[in-house]
């Protein structure tokens, strides 16, 4: 067998293996030439179920901008994607004392585009440990007092009462950043979550370097304002759902809200061979949000941090990154993917 090593770099025909000079890991990348091959052996469409479309009039604003190009000026109209705070007090009753009191606090205030909101909230509320199912939930609406849709209310069920130390953070998050600094490995398994599938070789490599031109494909605020990231749910390459926001924590938890809110009752399970796909880096909170769903596979278009590695290896989910048409990296749970053809 013939091997060459460039660097950090160990070549064995196929398989690159990589120790980086940051964070020492090992990871299998896998590489092809062409999508012709894949695609002569996908004969079905790819169908697109969404459970709910993304209105881009919500998204995006129409601007006025000077273009620069070719030492010339214009003036030109152009649309951007829309960015607003949104407020979330949750309400619960308290019936430890003789007489029952009601309670709300503020939750979160978070920076996001407008759309989805009701999943958005869903899936942030799951991926906190706040809720199990959505049967945990009375109501949930915006303020009718606001023109603007940016306060609203979560009315927990009769007898639940979260936990006040999650509450008092006061958390206000950006849309880049997501819940900076509120988690850690430890407090993600105080949040009991799920036990991922660990069915073996259920997503083929072939499907994993369609999807990202499949999600591509259908980013439509994306295509017009070039400024939001999205989340996508796959079963093989079928594109089940798919959630746009200019904060890429927002988009997956528009995503994962939808799909808990599909669900209802606490006894529907999640289909094992449900796949997430990312438009962007990987760090911990993605991988936390993905296991409080109960998701085993996470791919991503970049690259993943220290953390979201450990995390994955810890609640044995398969982390992907640098997924593209011509390859990608594991970094952990490679048994869920079938072998690559001789």
């Amino acid at each position: 067998m013939q091997q060459k090593t460039y660097g950090s770099l160990l070549l064995v025909n196929k398989w690159i293996f990589i120790i980086p000079l940051h964070f020492e890991i090992k990871q299998v990348i896998f590489q092809t030439n062409s999508l012709h091959d894949v695609y002569m052996n996908k004969t079905a469409p790819t169908i697109i179920e969404y459970s709910v479309k993304q209105n881009i009039d919500d998204s995006t604003a129409s601007i006025k901008k000077v273009m620069i190009k070719n030492h010339k000026r214009k003036l030109v109209s152009d649309k951007v994607i829309v960015e607003q705070p949104l407020q979330i007090t949750i309400v619960w009753v308290n019936h430890q004392d003789d007489n029952p009191t009601e309670h709300s606090q503020v939750f979160s205030i978070t920076m996001r585009t407008p759309g989805n909101d009701r999943q958005l909230i869903i899936g942030l509320l799951m991926s906190e440990g706040v809720i199990d199912s959505f049967e945990d939930i009375a109501d949930i609406s915006p303020n009718t007092t606001e023109k603007n849709n940016n306060l609203w209310e979560v009315t927990l069920s009769q007898g639940l009462v979260p936990e006040l130390s999650s509450l008092e953070r006061y958390q206000m998050t950006y849309s880049s950043c997501g819940l900076c600094g509120t988690t850690s490995l430890k407090s993600l398994e105080l949040r009991n979550p799920p036990v991922l599938s660990e069915q073996n070789h259920t997503l083929s490599i072939a499907d994993i370097l369609l999807m990202p031109k499949v999600m591509r494909e259908h980013q439509s605020v994306f295509k017009v304002t070039g400024s939001s990231h999205a989340a996508g749910l796959f079963n093989g390459n079928r594109l089940f759902d798919l959630r746009e926001d200019i904060g890429r924590h927002n988009a997956v938890d528009k995503l994962f809200g939808a799909l808990l809110e599909s669900r209802r009752c606490e006894g529907d399970k999640v289909p094992e061979h449900l796949v997430c796909l990312v438009s962007s880096r990987v760090s911990f909170e993605i991988v936390q949000k993905s296991v409080m769903a109960g998701i085993a596979i996470l791919i991503a278009v970049g690259a993943p941090s220290d953390l979201a590695i450990s995390a994955a290896k810890r609640f044995n989910l398969t982390l992907i990154g640098f997924a593209s048409e011509h390859g990608f990296n594991v970094y952990h749970g490679e048994w869920r993917l079938q072998a690559l053809e001789p």
